[in-house]
């Protein structure tokens, strides 16, 4: 009897040892952690961020959100500020430094004639809070004033040789100025050339039509000299020279 009962101990310890060892091997895989990594644009002021799930076994996807900057021209007119792009796309608008610091100077780009006759000044914006900008002619102190979202303006009476400059303001103050002198336009050499060669073109061939004429005058002169010695050109009749001089 003592022998059965240890033969039945012996076999409920077995059936429990299989039983543990037998468990899912999915319960020991370890769990997935999720790892946030930020990333900063060296002209934006926002994150760009990326939520990514690092996976620790095979057969995991991955997520992903980017956020990408606004299309941002600092030299064209902003028609629609960035913030309010930025509100309906979710793009970075780029880093600007605040109206509580005195704005960087803008860059002048051209000063040059349009075709209405006026000349064009044109600048591009800085990285800085502007209200307005401000442009002045030398020997004048009144300054011309263009609105922040503006990076054009007409510039009535400059003369050539005059200084053009521009500054951007904000309420703490207005910043450096940036100037250009304005030189007169400079003529296309490939319209100048042509110009040249289509007026020796018509030059010629005026002196080639006066040649004719010339001729032909001479040539009825001596016809009319031959008619009155009775040694007239058979050829060439006087009738002939009157109808061309008509």
């Amino acid at each position: 009897m003592l022998l059965v009962s240890q033969v039945m101990f012996l076999l409920l310890c077995v059936m429990e040892s299989v039983r543990t060892t037998s468990v899912s091997p999915s319960l020991n895989q370890p769990s997935l952690t999720r790892v946030r990594i930020i990333e900063v644009g060296d002209d934006y002021d926002e994150e760009t961020s990326k939520t990514t799930a690092t996976p620790q076994s095979p057969g995991v996807t991955t997520s992903r959100v980017v956020r990408r900057p606004c299309y941002y021209d600092p030299c064209a007119v902003q028609t629609i500020p960035c913030e309010k792009i930025s509100a309906q796309t979710g793009c970075l608008c780029p880093g600007l430094t605040g109206p509580e610091e005195r704005p960087e100077p803008p860059e002048l780009r051209e000063v040059k004639l349009d075709g209405s006759g006026k000349v064009l000044v044109h600048w591009c914006a800085p990285r800085s809070t502007v209200t307005h900008y401000e442009v002045t002619l030398s020997g004048e102190n009144k300054p011309l004033v263009f609105k922040e979202n503006l990076r054009k303006g007409a510039i009535p009476e400059l003369k050539v040789g005059e200084t053009v400059c521009v500054a951007a303001r904000n309420q703490v103050g207005i910043s450096e100025k940036s100037c250009k002198r304005y030189e007169p336009p400079q003529p296309n050499p490939v319209a100048l050339s042509a110009g040249i060669i289509a007026g020796s073109v018509g030059f010629l061939l005026l002196l080639l039509v006066l040649a004719i004429v010339l001729w032909k005058r001479r040539t009825c002169r001596k016809g009319r000299m031959g008619d009155a010695e009775g040694l007239g050109n058979p050829s060439y009749t006087t009738e002939h020279c009157d109808e061309e001089n008509k």
